[in-house]
């Protein structure tokens, strides 16, 4: 623990897009960044498939990427380490999906030629986005701690149990030690309802889903690392070249308490089935597997904002799968809106309002 204790700003949750929040608000004030775990990025922000996909999401979602890349060319460049593509791929007789901003349609003969375990006889297209990049988690992560540490710092094993405002700041104690800043922003991912409820914020109706992942050897002889990212127009399981082996998804999204959570035995083998009954390859042994939350509200756009009838709290959640990709972006814009600083360039009216916790709640009250 810090020996200072009073901040100017406290965001709430190590992920991904509290670090990207915390290292922007730094620039504004004095800033705490707090985690309840011994380390940042512990859940799911180190758990992803980390790949920047321009057209995934909706309207909201593919705006604050957009703003992201603007954020990552001027000061973020170690972010993308290499271009990927995706090929959404559509099986004979099946959905046959509609291109996205940025996809070509490919015929069955290509999807192989560029992934060459692809069973093209069961194919009868694909959408091709080019480029899709690789995104290094472990870089964004190390670049935010630098600019957080300017004007600021990481306070680890710190679980808010108790909270309290007194005189205009909000003083959070783990049960030992006490920190305070009139303004907090919370960012703890599939914790961020529970930890609201400690500000009297109202529920907004987000639900956590966990997502499987595992890690197979690819084709003996074969190597994949250039080969695309694939996932089927419906979306029920993709897979992409991950350090020397194949990284496999089934696509779940079961519903779950908030948790340090693990993949069910049941979720690997749908993926892998999934996996051979869209290409030529035999899996012979899982040699890792995985799971982390996602976070999703009804409409699927995040949650960021000022809370509508808390003083001095401030919302950064509901990140469902694209918390990695749009960090750049949900952090410069929650810490602008809690410094009452001028919003990043693209951070248009529709999409504040799109994005604003206080839109739940509105509907809420119909």
């Amino acid at each position: 623990m810090p020996n200072q204790s009073t901040f100017d700003f406290i965001v709430i949750g190590a992920g991904i897009a509290g670090l990207s929040a915390a290292a922007s608000l730094a620039s504004y004030g004095s800033t705490a960044l707090v985690e309840m775990e011994s380390q940042p990025c512990h859940h799911s922000s180190g758990r992803s498939a980390a790949i920047f996909v321009p057209s995934y999401g909706n309207d909201a979602v593919r705006q604050l990427t957009s703003i992201s890349k603007r954020i990552i060319d001027r000061s973020l460049p170690e972010a993308l380490v290499r271009t990927r593509g995706i090929i959404v791929a559509a099986r004979k007789g099946g959905d046959a999906g509609m291109a996205d901003p940025g996809q070509i349609r490919i015929e069955p003969d290509e999807i192989f030629a560029r992934v060459p375990i692809m069973r093209a006889e069961l194919l009868s297209h694909g959408w091709f986005e080019a480029d899709a990049q690789d995104m290094d988690v472990h870089a964004m992560h190390l670049h935010y701690l630098k600019q957080l540490r300017t004007n600021g710092r990481l306070i680890t094993n710190f679980l808010v149990r108790s909270v309290f405002r007194h005189q205009g700041r909000w003083q959070l104690s783990d049960g030992k030690n006490t920190i305070e800043a009139p303004v907090v922003v919370n960012a703890s991912g599939a914790w961020l309802e529970q930890m609201s409820a400690l500000f009297g914020a109202e529920p907004l109706g987000m639900v956590p889903m966990r997502r499987s992942a595992a890690l197979v050897d690819p084709p003996a002889g074969i190597d994949p690392s250039d080969w695309p990212m694939v996932v089927d127009v419906e979306e029920t399981i993709y897979f992409k070249p991950d350090a020397g082996k194949l990284l496999i998804c089934p696509a779940d999204t079961a519903s779950t308490e908030p948790c340090d959570a693990w993949p069910e035995d049941l979720d690997i083998a749908i993926g892998v089935d999934r996996f051979q009954s869209l290409t030529t390859h035999e899996v012979r042994r899982v040699s890792h597997m995985w799971a982390g939350l996602r976070s999703f509200v009804p409409d699927e756009s995040p949650l960021i904002g000022r809370d509508r009838q808390v003083e001095g709290l401030f919302w950064l959640g509901a990140l469902g799968g694209f918390g990695v990709q749009t960090a750049p972006a949900t952090g410069a814009v929650v810490a602008a809106m809690a410094a009452g600083a001028n919003l990043p360039t693209g951070t248009i009216d529709w999409l504040v309002e799109a994005i604003s916790p206080a839109r739940i709640i509105k509907r809420g009250g119909e």
